[in-house]
């Protein structure tokens, strides 16, 4: 596996870790029915990030001479989850401006 890839993923994963951490602190705000929204959110997040960073760990130790058949499909995961957690936080930036 090509380390600049590995560490593509690896900084995107950490991304994604410090804006769930973002969320979590924009819920203590956030009142009723849009704090418990965003909590159901960030606990499907924190599930889809933990799986993604277990997947990620799998393939790299087993799999380093596969790496280019399964690097898209890892890629497209992560870009699935970023875009997910971009919109939980661009909707809870909304909510909190209402």
């Amino acid at each position: 596996m090509a380390k600049d890839t590995k560490g593509q993923v690896e900084e995107i994963l950490s991304e994604l870790g410090k804006k769930i951490d973002v969320l979590i602190n924009e819920t203590k705000n956030a009142g009723g029915e849009v704090r418990d929204d965003i909590e159901d959110r960030i606990r499907e997040l924190k599930k889809r990030k933990s799986k993604l960073e277990s997947d990620f760990r799998a393939y790299k130790d087993k799999n380093d001479d596969k790496w280019q058949e399964i690097k898209q499909h890892l890629v497209t995961a992560v870009h699935e989850l970023k875009l997910a957690v971009e919109t939980a936080f661009t909707d809870s930036q909304k909510k909190k401006k209402k």
